[in-house]
C-alpha cells in the first residue's frame, strides 16, 4: 500500500471519510499470511469508520457497516487492532476514491472497498 496517511491525521481523516462516504454499499476483505485473501462482507452499507485513540482499543480502527439503525440486524462490527498504516484506495483509471486499506502491526491488511451498485434498467413500454 502506498499514499500513508500520517498518524496524528487518521482521527480527522476517518472521520472526513465517513462523512463523504456514509451509507455507500461497500465490501470488507482481510488479507494475511495464516489466512490468505477472506472475503468477510458484501454489499452492506457504511455506518462509519472510526480511530479509537484512548481506552483499552487505543491504537485500533472500527469499521462499522450495516443497517442504518439498531434494530437492523445487518450490522457488522470490524476491530483492526494495533494499526500501523491506513492509505486512500484510489481507482487507477478514474483517480476516484475506491476505499481504504489498514495495515496492523502482524502485517495482516483490511481492505475496505466502496462498490457501485448495478443500476437497475429503465423499463420501456412497447406501446403495442
Amino acid at each position: 500500500m502506498a499514499g500513508f496517511i500520517e498518524q496524528k491525521r487518521w482521527k480527522s481523516f476517518l472521520d472526513d471519510f465517513t462523512k463523504r462516504n456514509q451509507f455507500r454499499a461497500t465490501r470488507l476483505e482481510v488479507l494475511g499470511d495464516e489466512i490468505g485473501a477472506q472475503r468477510e462482507e458484501d454489499f452492506l452499507p457504511l455506518v462509519g469508520v472510526s480511530f479509537e485513540s484512548k481506552g483499552t482499543e487505543a491504537g485500533g480502527v472500527v469499521v462499522i457497516l450495516g443497517g442504518e439503525t439498531a434494530k437492523d440486524r445487518r450490522q457488522v462490527e470490524r476491530h483492526i487492532e494495533n494499526v500501523q498504516r491506513i492509505t486512500p484506495l484510489i481507482g487507477e483509471i478514474s483517480g476516484l476514491e475506491e476505499g481504504l486499506g489498514f495495515e496492523d502491526g502482524e502485517g495482516a491488511k483490511t481492505l475496505l472497498i466502496l462498490e457501485q451498485l448495478p443500476e437497475i434498467p429503465a423499463q420501456t413500454s412497447s406501446g403495442d
